[in-house]
């Protein structure tokens, strides 16, 4: 009786997966139809460290995620590069940040997601990060226009790490 239980849960739990699976496409980047919408963008902004901020430049190619897509709405794929420099204090951090992205207005977007980064430093030890952020994009003209606030936490080494904050305006090129 009790293996007949054990049996029924997990058919249906499954059953249950398949249900709400239903519409999301998996691997979206392989199926007709796919269209990655690339833009290629640079940003500016800045970046808080622990009350020591300073400005950022870099770049950033986005696209509708080849791997997972929502039966409504859509999730774009972010990957930046960014340059963070304070007195001779630098850092480039490396993000990849998908986001889950709803039309509020005709080629108005807003957005929101976790994220994961890498941050680099000749000053201390590289870090791995997690990020949360949102953004706002108009993509109603070949040239993108966005921003972007998020929040990293970072690993720590000898106690210390490199929490951060940004605050970021994108310029692009819708492809």
């Amino acid at each position: 009786m009790r293996k007949s239980i054990i049996a029924f849960s997990i058919l249906l739990g499954v059953s249950s997966m398949n249900t709400q699976a239903e519409g999301w496409e998996f691997l979206a980047g392989t199926k007709q139809g796919y269209k990655a919408e690339p833009i290629a963008s640079l940003m500016f902004g800045q970046m808080d460290f622990d009350g020591s901020d300073s400005s950022i430049v870099g770049v950033e190619l986005s696209l509708n995620c080849p791997l997972l897509q929502p039966p409504t709405n859509r999730i774009r794929q972010q990957a930046s590069i960014t340059s963070y420099d304070d007195s001779g204090f630098e850092v480039i951090n490396f993000e990849i940040n998908p986001h889950y992205v709803v039309e509020v207005a005709k080629n108005l977007e807003v957005g929101g997601g976790p994220g994961l980064g890498y941050l680099y430093s000749d000053d201390t030890a590289d870090r791995f990060a997690f990020n949360l952020g949102a953004s706002i994009h108009y993509t109603g003209l070949p040239v993108f226009l966005g921003a972007e606030v998020r929040t990293q936490f970072t690993t720590e080494d000898n106690g210390e790490d490199m929490n951060n904050n940004r605050m970021a305006v994108k310029i692009g090129y819708a492809f």
